[in-house]
């Protein structure tokens, strides 16, 4: 069975909620798919000042930290990260840079690659977040997999590239019915390149 890492970085719970719920349907798919987390220290400070964060602390806590290795491991990596003034968060970066070996020694060359993002109001802001993770991936030489155009939807406001996740200020809006048809169109897409 093909593995599928989702790799994220979560503070208000929604991408680990989009994580969590796209490693089922990638595991409904006959995906072995697998969920991490960056390492983000400050997170018990934002659960004591922030209810959204609160609400799946011990969650996020619970998945394990992700390394390099997981990485090579993996036959697709997914990221998903908050969208902070148009860019991926500070802990998604920090975990970015480790992997500057790997670009040398391409060992993440034609391996898949997908992204999705949570932000507070402006889809046009998430697609920039990403676009700074397909960049990460190019520069790894992987395959992204981008969500596309999808005429069996009533409506999408999703850029081509990823899901973005539109969670208001306080990041209190949790993704909602429409993003979960929008993530099992997108599961379908990212399973049919790694099944067996």
């Amino acid at each position: 069975m093909k593995r599928c890492s989702i790799i994220i970085h979560s503070v208000s719970g929604n991408c680990y909620i989009i994580g969590s719920y796209l490693k089922e349907l990638l595991a409904a798919r006959n995906v072995d798919a697998r969920l991490y987390r960056v390492e983000d220290p400050d997170l018990h400070i934002w659960a004591n000042t922030q209810e959204t964060t609160n609400d799946f602390y011990e969650d996020i806590l619970a998945l394990p930290i992700v390394s390099t290795g997981t990485l090579t491991k993996s036959d697709m990596v997914i990221l998903g990260s908050p969208t902070r003034f148009g860019n991926i968060s500070a802990e998604m970066k920090t975990f970015l840079d480790t992997t500057l070996p790997l670009s040398k020694d391409k060992s993440l060359e034609t391996k898949f690659f997908a992204c999705f993002t949570s932000c507070s109001n402006s889809t046009c802001e998430g697609a920039h977040t990403l676009t700074a993770m397909i960049y990460w991936a190019q520069s790894m030489g992987m395959l992204h997999i981008p969500f596309g155009v999808h005429d069996e939807l009533d409506f999408s406001e999703q850029p081509v590239s990823g899901i973005v996740h539109l969670a208001g200020k306080e990041g209190a809006i949790r993704p909602s019915d429409r993003l979960g048809r929008e993530m099992e169109i997108y599961a379908d897409l990212l399973s049919a390149y790694i099944q067996e």
